[in-house]
């Protein structure tokens, strides 16, 4: 097998847009290319049978064409952002056609061979043409797809690849479920950016050869059946050995598998063949330990041809079952595990929808750092490389193919402009779902597939069957209808609770709680914690999985300076948003020097806007400790990960994922082990009253007796309030339990107070409340302190 990668290409100008815009690329006007009212064409599709689209001017005009040398991935507006002088809000977006072309060495070599191009994923609609030939065409956007280019190649020659990509619309904002059209069709919502928005890849094998590798995760931790799909491009069944071989992907790589299968009947045509693999020493993943592992199957034919073909995994175990007490519960590996995780809409930095290797690093490192240990790709399919990092580092992923919402009313069109336009949606909505599942299964960090966000309406026969499609292919996970706002109910619901289980065929509507209450408050207030049950997020519904699917919002700035650090860096006129980011950053800039007072207590920009920053953070933080608390809920999301230019209402991390505030304000809560201290009252006059109750965050099967010592101190450090008591820690999947509640705590002086706890066995201690050196801090006010 040889892969070669081509990591440039051309774009350039567009051929015309509909109505024919100034050509971004060159100066002046051109002639309009027609797409507005093109035919679409769902998968499968028949290239001999398509319409042809050349070039507006011929061949020989796209080759004088002005344009810019790029790297993949690429978008227009990454380079065209305001082609029409105007940059600001959506007014620089680009609709239209655009070519993408660059020059191919074939080797000679691979004569004889199967010679295809292999997209990662391109938005929206991509005709791609080697040597001045219709080759491919795809609209199934952001998902891989390959063309096969045998026929068409020049051996030994350089190739002429040219891309004519269409962005007739697009989102910009969170919505996955607008109505689009293009033309007579209406087509699934997804981010508004044109281009070649993957690695392209040219990939030679010989006329057998191993087409796609599933690795499948069993309940029995250290066994995974291997699913190998063959292809034989022949006309004749065929014979020859099949070598499976596992090695540690880490460290000096050993061989902890090796076996030989010979296969004597490999028919023509695509066949399957499922082998069970036992690996005793496997070290397995976690999040906290991603041990990974690449396994590599090679195909000898009887012919000697050999074909070589590299799949990495994980072993691990991902479910939700009854734990201690019925309480229905997520375990990873057979230990429980509560999720904490945010939603991510999937846009980035400069060409707006596929991250650097670094970005997407970055991604994952800053999650962890945060103490979350998942994230949600929400509204939209993930990125590849944020999952392998996620898969290295150790981050969990709950993905949604995004734009699968199809008007509940018009499911069953009899009118033929109706019926066109359902089948259409439904067959591209279903092929993105399952292109999808077959590109990312492999994933151990992936745990959770789900079809709709705030689907308002119960599912249709259509859904269900695309339900069963995508779990055909992938039976070793759990897949949901609908994660949603509104009550669920504690009865069945299939509009809410719809799912399949692994390995399981049923349909269930009870068993999964999915809830959001995606608003504010956004700030600390006293009502977010008023004693033992009396707290935001309680719940005693145990016989469902509990994931609250968007909790709360930060909406603070983005990390302004740091981003235009970064613009100034790598260009002022490259990138969606950077003129708005410049433009933005000097607005606060000048407001800090003209406001009187504000400029003293915010030397900088970026010291303003972490300061807001970390007042959400404290928010959330303390949000996160109700749920852990609580014992019951299982899952909490926040709402959301990365802000934007148009949608920075909500987010963790800003589009460049800087964390807005101070990482620890979120990770102290985030802790394996620690003791809560709540507090009814957290401003009170001198004298009153506040009651402080203690709890056992305990991820660490800390079980048994212990000490709580408690101290309360005020601004000069005198201790107010000290008091030791006998406590029992459960332990086990008992992640969060009442020590203590009610202890009086009466501030002698105006100021902060602050309680700290430490529990203790013996002079050994076992989990602190404290300040410094990651210890926490419970500390309120009185009269006019701020907190």
């Amino acid at each position: 097998r040889t892969v070669g990668r081509a990591p440039t290409a051309r774009p350039g100008p567009a051929t015309g847009a509909s109505p024919g815009p100034t050509n971004p690329g060159r100066s002046g006007r051109c002639p309009a290319a027609p797409w507005a009212h093109d035919r679409l064409y769902a998968p499968l599709v028949d290239v001999a049978k398509l319409p042809v689209h050349l070039p507006t001017g011929g061949w020989a005009a796209l080759a004088r064409a002005e344009g810019k040398t790029v790297h993949l991935p690429a978008t227009v507006e990454q380079y065209y952002w305001g082609w029409n002088g105007n940059s600001f809000g959506l007014s620089g977006n680009y609709l239209g056609v655009s070519w993408f072309t660059t020059r191919l060495a074939v080797p000679a070599a691979l004569r004889g061979q199967r010679v295809v191009l292999r997209f990662e994923s391109v938005r929206l609609r991509a005709e791609v043409f080697v040597n001045q030939q219709l080759a491919g065409y795809d609209l199934v956007n952001s998902t891989p797809f390959e063309i096969d280019i045998t026929k068409l190649v020049r051996y030994g020659q350089a190739n002429e690849v040219a891309v004519r990509i269409t962005d007739p619309n697009g989102n910009f904002d969170w919505r996955d479920s607008q109505n689009f059209m293009w033309g007579d069709y209406r087509i699934q919502p997804t981010h508004g950016f044109g281009g070649i928005t993957g690695k392209v890849e040219l990939v030679a094998t010989p006329p057998v050869y191993v087409q796609d590798v599933f690795v499948k995760n069993k309940p029995a931790l250290r066994e995974v059946d291997v699913q190998l799909t063959t292809a034989n491009q022949t006309s004749q069944a065929t014979s020859g050995t099949l070598q499976l071989e596992i090695k540690e992907k880490a460290g000096a790589q050993p061989t902890v598998f090796r076996q030989d299968y010979p296969l004597a009947q490999v028919p023509a045509g695509l066949s399957t063949k499922t082998l069970t693999v036992r690996v005793p020493t496997a070290k397995l993943w976690s999040v906290e330990s991603p041990n990974l592992y690449q396994l590599t199957a090679t195909w000898q034919g009887a012919d000697k041809t050999v074909d070589t073909y590299q799949q990495g995994f994980g072993f691990r175990w991902f479910e939700a079952r009854d734990g201690a007490g019925g309480d229905r519960q997520f375990f990873l590996n057979g230990k429980r595990i509560v999720l904490r995780t945010a939603i991510s809409w999937g846009f980035w930095p400069v060409n707006g929808i596929a991250p650097t290797d670094a970005l997407a690093r970055k991604q994952v490192e800053t999650a962890k750092a945060l103490g979350l240990n998942m994230l949600n790709f929400h509204r939209t399919i993930g990125q590849t490389n944020v999952l392998d990092y996620a898969d290295e580092l150790g981050l969990l992923y709950f993905e949604e193919p995004g734009g699968n919402s199809y008007p509940a009313n018009l499911f069953n069109a009899t009118d033929s402009l109706g019926k066109k336009q359902t089948d259409f949606y439904l067959a591209a909505r279903t092929e993105k779902a399952l292109r999808m599942v077959r590109r990312d299964r492999n994933h151990p960090s992936l745990i959770i597939y789900n079809l709709h966000n705030e689907r308002g309406a119960p599912p249709e026969d259509p859904d269900r069957a695309e339900m069963r499609a995508m779990h055909e292919l992938d039976e070793t996970r759990t897949l949901t209808y609908n994660s949603s706002n509104g009550d669920p109910t504690l009865k069945p619901n299939p509009r809410f609770k719809l799912h399949l289980r692994p390995y399981e065929t049923k349909f269930y509507d009870y068993g999964w709680f999915d809830q959001h209450h995606a608003g504010g408050p956004g700030v600390y207030n006293n009502a977010l914690y008023a004693g033992p049950g009396k707290y935001l997020r309680f719940t005693d519904h145990k016989d469902e999985t509990i994931y609250y699917g968007e909790e709360g919002a930060i909406g603070t700035p983005p990390r302004l300076q740091l981003i235009r650090e970064e613009i100034l860096k790598t260009g002022k006129d490259i990138g969606w948003e950077s003129a708005s980011y410049l433009k933005w950053y000097e607005t606060y800039d000048q407001f800090l020097t003209n406001t009187p007072g504000f400029r003293q207590a915010f030397p900088t920009v970026d010291a303003l806007t972490t300061a807001m920053g970390n007042t959400a953070y404290y928010y959330q933080g303390r949000a996160i400790e109700n749920i852990r608390l609580n014992n019951v809920v299982d899952g909490y999301a926040v709402n959301g990960w990365e802000g934007m230019m148009l949608e920075n209402h909500s987010g963790i991390v800003d589009n460049y994922r800087n964390p807005k505030g101070d990482v620890q304000l979120i990770a102290r809560y985030n802790r394996p082990v620690y003791v809560a201290v709540k507090l009814t009252r957290k401003v009170l006059g001198v004298g009153d009253t506040c009651r402080a109750d203690f709890y056992l965050i305990n991820e660490t099967n800390l079980h048994g007796k212990y000490r709580l010592r408690v101290q309360a101190t005020d601004e000069q450090g005198r201790v107010v309030f000290a008091k030791t008591l006998a406590v029992r820690a459960t332990g086990g999947t008992t992640y969060g339990e009442l020590l203590t509640a009610g202890l009086p705590i009466i501030p002698a002086g105006a100021g902060y107070t602050t309680v700290r706890a430490e529990l203790l066995r013996g002079r050994e201690q076992f989990a602190v409340g404290g300040a410094a050196g990651g210890a926490h801090r419970q500390g309120f006010g009185k009269h006019h302190a701020a907190l």
